[in-house]
């Protein structure tokens, strides 16, 4: 059994490989690039604030924004700032230029909106399309289909197997799309007939985008498969990645986007069923229901003693704990529209088919239930000229209750503030929450948030944030009450030629074990139109970590290459320091450092044609392979 199964993962590979050359011997290639440097410090600092499953859910999403870009002219107000990568000045900007002066019809003519200087043009450049809505919109447009396949590849270094992921996804204009995705984790044995350990399906269905908004009720999308669905400030229900994270003043709103497909690998943050998502120009209700396998260790038959999410089955052990329980939930949201008011409402029931048999301790008491539970919230979103005002209150079945809700003022491109207030009681339990916290679950803490963005001249970019929170009672391995703090100064400097300087001091003071103070020098420079050189050294008292990186890439894009090495010496995990790397498409690239050593990568992406790019990293811990093709309609 176990030839076979290395039999079949060096065929998978060799398919991998054979589909590529014979994709490459085709046409010519625009490549994609690389994330800008603003959303790949989110993505390190979601990773470092102890939330890697989400920052890779980020991760991906802003890759898939690369393959497809959003029309910036179909675009609502709600669905710019669901996009994340627009401020509210900006989103305000856009709606008055477009209702003064119609559709905004390349990148040069966004760059004469308000609120769009160099630095906004580069981050946002290759996610919005400028297409003209009277013909996205007109009858007489051809549809068609388009497909999109990829494979990856990755193989540890001095362990046995390989991981393997396959994403193929089909569309049909923008109306209909479908989508697969299979994926083994290395060490994993392939089920029954050779299925690989985890595979996910979706099929979605939109109507024709309309560049007007209808007073009749219709719907919007219909999703039946594996899917994702997100409300509020996610006090009720946000599965997927959590938006916000400790940084800029932004960030720290949700804005829901509903129901989407799921397109993701991992094995725990989705729902399985059906969804739909329907309304009018001032109303939206959306209806959903799911019955999802869960990994879990079962005593019996009918009672389990804790819930797995690391979607690992490489043991025995691990294998028997695969969807041996299920869980089922139904509920829905509705919302209503005012000119400058938003409200909603979020009700969700769910549970498990097995009785709850964990150990009870004091900071895990009030994170049970047994049985049905449930959730219901009210969320508030209002904005008045530069001001934003967000809220969500929320209850379970116990009843215990958590509230946040905060401010915003955007008056101009050059400033930015935000402050957040939340109160999450110790017996508020919602499974499926993701709402802004600063431990794993929406419970036990009072906290609040500050932040505040300034340019105060043309390239220089200063971030200022605070917060303090306080558990009232016992957590995980700490007894009692305890309180943190932290402040973060980051001061950025962008200069014509493309270099960045980019500096930040970072304070904490936990009440269990005092203070720590750490900070980051990075600088990039543009030699020349082709090369490129990055470095950076981050660290405190109890260590650091440092690299130097090399980058080129060809004029027509075909080839981007660059190399990295990295030395690190922290005294613990505790010191550890969390860095990007750049790495193939659909994988975690945020490394942890410590203890003391070397670490190196070599980066290779060719695009030999016009739907084809190939990707192969080679590491200190581990190699990596990825094909992406594209046939457009």
């Amino acid at each position: 059994m176990r030839r076979e199964i290395v039999g079949l993962e060096r065929a998978l590979v060799a398919i991998a490989v054979a589909v590529a050359i014979f994709f490459s011997i085709a046409l010519d290639c625009a490549a994609q690039h690389q994330l800008p440097h603003q959303l790949i410090s989110i993505i390190e600092d979601m990773a470092s604030s102890g939330g890697e499953e989400a920052a890779l859910e980020l991760q991906l999403r802003y890759e898939e924004m690369f393959s497809s870009p959003l029309e910036i002219n179909l675009l609502t107000r709600k669905q710019m700032e669901e996009c994340g990568l627009l401020t509210p000045f900006q989103i305000e900007s856009i709606l008055d230029y477009r209702r003064e002066y119609g559709d905004i019809l390349s990148l040069s003519e966004l760059a004469l909106v308000d609120g769009f200087g160099p630095e906004a043009i580069e981050l946002v450049k290759h996610f919005f399309r400028f297409s003209s809505i009277q013909a996205i919109a007109s009858p007489f447009v051809e549809e068609s289909f388009s497909h999109r396949f990829s494979a990856k590849v990755r193989k540890k270094m001095k362990s046995e197997g390989i991981s393997f992921t396959s994403k193929y996804k089909i569309e049909y204009g923008r109306r209909i799309t479908a989508g697969l995705t299979l994926d083994s984790d290395a060490g994993e044995k392939l089920t029954s007939y050779y299925h690989p350990d985890f595979t996910s399906l979706h099929l979605a269905w939109s109507p024709r985008e309309i560049p007007f908004e209808e007073k009749k009720i219709r719907f919007r999308k219909v999703v039946l498969g594996d899917y994702v669905a997100r409300f509020g400030q996610g006090l009720a229900l946000w599965k997927a990645f959590p938006v916000s994270f400790f940084g800029t003043p932004s960030s720290l709103i949700k804005r829901g986007s509903a129901i989407a497909p799921y397109t993701s690998t991992d094995e725990s943050n989705f729902l399985r069923g059906a969804g739909v998502t329907f309304g009018s120009r001032e109303m939206e209700c959306s209806l959903f229901a799911s019955y999802n396998g869960v990994d879990a260790r079962v005593v019996g038959d009918s009672c389990y003693t804790s819930i797995i999410t690391d979607g690992l089955h490489t043991t025995d052990a691990e294998r028997a704990t695969r969807n041996s329980m299920h869980e089922y939930l139904f509920g829905g949201h509705f919302s209503y529209e005012f000119p400058r008011l938003q409200l909603g409402a979020t009700v969700l029931c769910y549970g498990y088919d097995k009785c709850n048999a964990r150990r009870k301790r004091e900071y895990n008491q009030y994170q049970m239930y047994d049985g049905i539970w449930g959730n219901l919230a009210l969320d508030l979103y209002s904005s008045w000229r530069s001001f934003r005002f967000f809220a969500e209150a929320a209850l379970d079945f116990r009843p215990a209750a958590a509230l946040l809700c905060g401010l915003s003022w955007n008056p101009d491109y050059t400033l930015e503030m935000a402050l957040m207030v939340r109160a999450y009681g110790k017996g508020y339990t919602a499974t499926h929450a993701a709402a802004y916290s600063t431990l794993s679950s929406c419970s036990n803490q009072y906290g609040a948030t500050a932040s505040v963005k300034y340019l105060p001249s043309r390239g220089w970019t200063m971030h200022l944030s605070a917060e303090y929170s306080a558990y009232p009672w016992s957590r995980y391995r700490i007894d009692g009450a305890s309180w943190d703090s932290r402040a973060r100064l980051d001061i950025i400097k962008e200069f014509q030629s493309g270099s960045q300087l980019r500096m930040r001091l970072d304070w904490r003071h936990k009440s269990e074990s005092g203070s720590t103070l750490k900070g980051r020098l990075h600088a990039s420079a543009a030699l020349s139109q082709c090369w490129s050189l990055s470095a950076r050294i981050e660290g405190g008292l109890k260590g650091f970590a440092t690299y130097g990186e090399l980058g080129f890439r060809t004029t027509d894009r075909r080839w981007d290459i660059c190399a990295r090495g990295t030395y690190y010496n922290t005294e613990d995990w505790n010191s550890r320091v969390y860095i990007y790397e750049r790495g193939v498409p659909q994988s975690f690239s945020v490394e942890n450092y410590y203890g003391k050593g070397w670490s190196w990568y070599f980066l290779v992406k060719w695009s030999p044609a016009g739907f084809a790019d190939l990707w192969f990293k080679y590491s200190k811990n581990y190699c990596a392979f990825f094909i992406l093709i594209t046939i457009p309609g």
